[in-house]
């Protein structure tokens, strides 16, 4: 199964770097659902020859809340304030590509003086994973959307959920399923903010038309 894992790790780091390619927030979140259902089929692979309850919960558990359920929230939240795609990044979309780039050299070449404990299953855990960190916390600070600096910080915390994975065996699962509670809390609160925010927007073009009015007569 190392093959299995190693594929799933490059795959993840590719498509966090496809997010810096991607303009249309509906086609970043996708790429989002579609990088937590390939982290939930990690952890089934590293634990295929011994596959607990436990681990089929968390990788439910991950597919079900970050492939579904926080996409699902965020497509509401950008419904209800008519957005569809980040117009102005910090650094254009040929620059973010490159920077991505270099920033997952970086990471395996940070790796390198990294040691976990005990053997990895698979080399690339490491790597991968802080290369996803990487890439996560670059889309966060680069994109002025609230929705795709959201998606930058899930996409930082995949990365972190990757390294778990390396310790998984040492690690409680409540810690786990708490993690994963409390992205749902934020992105909730998140979907609610923004619609709240909306409301507020729609709101002022009225009054200041009454206002006008007002002023005419």
């Amino acid at each position: 199964m190392t093959t299995w894992i190693d594929a799933s790790c490059i795959f993840i780091v590719f498509l966090s770097l496809g997010i810096l390619a991607t303009y249309r927030i509906v086609g970043i979140i996708k790429i989002f659902a579609a990088q937590s259902f390939v982290l939930g089929l990690v952890l089934i692979f590293l634990h295929a020859h011994n596959l607990s309850t436990r681990d089929i919960v968390i990788s439910l558990g991950t597919m079900g809340l970050k492939g579904v359920l926080v996409p699902y929230i965020l497509f509401w939240a950008i419904r209800h304030v008519s957005m569809r795609s980040e117009i102005k990044p910090v650094i254009g979309f040929g620059t973010s590509i490159v920077s991505g780039a270099l920033l997952i050299a970086g990471a395996f070449w940070i790796s390198l003086s990294l040691k976990l404990p005990g053997k990895p299953v698979s080399d690339l855990i490491l790597p991968c994973s802080l290369a996803t960190v990487l890439l996560g916390f670059m889309i966060m600070v680069t994109r002025t959307r609230a929705v795709t600096q959201v998606l930058g910080y899930l996409i930082m915390e995949n990365g972190i959920f990757l390294f778990a994975l390396s310790l998984f065996d040492v690690m409680p699962a409540m810690i786990e399923l708490g993690i994963l509670l409390d992205i749902f809390v934020a992105v909730f609160i998140m979907a609610i903010i923004v619609n709240n925010i909306n409301e507020e927007f729609e709101q002022a073009p009225a009054s200041v038309s009454r206002s006008k009015m007002g002023e005419t007569f």
